[in-house]
Parts: C-alpha cells; sequence; structure tokens
C-alpha cells in the first residue's frame, strides 16, 4: 500500500488508494508551465496529478482546471488549511496524498502534520485525504540520500 486515509480518530491502516486511469498528466508547480497553452490537453487525461498548492484559477489556458490527485508536501499542509474552502470546497472530487517526514507523520498525538490532517478531516468530512505509509516515506528518503548524498 502506498497511501492510507486519514480519518477522524483512526489509527490503523486502510484500503489504500487506488486509481484507475488510462491516460495521466502530471502537472508540476513550476513557472514553465507558463505560455505552453498545455490546459486543454491536460484535461483530456483520465487522471490529473498536481503538485503541491499550485493554483489553476487563472492559468486555466496553460495547466488545464480539473485536478484529480494533488500531492503535498508537509510544508504545504498548513496553506491547504489555510484556503481549505478552495482547494476542498471546490475541487471536492480531488484526492490530497500528503507525505512528509515521519516525525510529523506520527500517530501517537506527536506528528504535527497527522494532528492538522485529522482537524481538516474533522471540519472537512468530505475531504479525501490519504497520507504516505512509512514504508514508502523510508524508501523515498532512500532514493533522495541515493540521488542527491544528502539526509532530508
Amino acid at each position: 500500500a502506498v497511501t492510507e486515509r486519514t480519518v477522524p480518530g483512526w489509527l490503523g491502516p486502510s484500503d489504500p488508494l487506488k486509481l484507475h486511469c488510462e491516460v495521466c498528466s502530471v502537472v508540476s508547480s513550476s513557472g514553465q508551465m507558463l505560455d505552453q497553452a498545455a490546459g486543454p490537453e491536460i484535461d483530456r487525461s483520465s487522471c490529473i496529478w498536481r503538485m503541491n498548492n499550485a493554483p489553476t484559477r487563472g492559468f486555466e489556458h496553460d495547466v488545464g482546471h480539473r485536478t484529480t490527485l494533488r500531492v503535498v508536501s508537509h510544508t504545504s499542509v498548513p496553506l491547504l488549511l489555510q484556503v481549505g474552502v478552495y482547494f476542498i470546497f471546490l475541487a471536492n472530487d480531488t484526492v490530497y496524498v500528503v507525505w512528509g517526514p515521519l516525525r510529523n507523520m506520527r500517530k501517537d498525538g506527536n506528528g504535527i502534520v497527522y494532528n492538522m490532517l485529522r482537524q481538516a478531516v474533522e471540519k472537512y468530512p468530505q475531504a479525501r485525504i490519504y497520507i504516505t505509509t512509512e514504508e514508502r516515506m523510508n524508501y523515498c528518503d532512500m532514493v533522495f540520500k541515493k540521488e542527491t548524498g544528502k539526509d532530508r
């Protein structure tokens, strides 16, 4: 399982996130997307993955308007929650996958990001928020270190 559901009071594993996509578009938050007029092509994809809090409103011509899945770093969670009405109510069919260091994602009451996500699900019960599993984060940390020679 790559991700697991975050729900109020939930402390154990849940069903993994499963998406069935024929064609995926992965849209970064890079400024290189500007003036590329890729929006219509992106929106034709069956699944559209977006990174962090990159906006679509006002940039539809370049980045499209649909979002299937948004991958959010632990550092972006406070902004996500601050503008929750935009991200969660206007894009309520979007699945959010949050990743971060295990110290922030701890489920024992000491994980600051995990605690914020629990509050978000309580406030927005229709939100579909998943977190990466410990195994997946360990794997990503290993790849990052191997590629960069640095620990996060």
